[in-house]
């Protein structure tokens, strides 16, 4: 039997990803209204957000303007941001 661990705060995880995307000058928004940036890829960037395990260490170090390394969302703001 697989024993999944529950997802975090939706609300909290959407903030942490729309915050990581600004720091890479990113606005989802704009990317979702563009097109460049489906319903589905931004979805499952909040889950792949919602199921990381260190939430408290990304809150901490997007206060401080960076996005850490661990983040499973980051190559894809690198690539939005061009």
């Amino acid at each position: 039997m697989t024993v999944h661990s529950p997802l975090g705060n939706p609300a909290l995880h959407f903030e942490l990803t729309r915050l990581a995307a600004a720091t890479h000058g990113v606005c989802l928004a704009s990317e979702l209204g563009a097109g460049r940036l489906g319903t589905k890829a931004h979805s499952d960037m909040i889950t792949r957000c919602r199921a990381c395990k260190i939430a408290d260490v990304c809150e901490t170090q997007l206060a401080l303007g960076v996005v850490p390394e661990h983040c499973p969302n980051k190559q894809l703001f690198e690539k939005l941001a061009g």
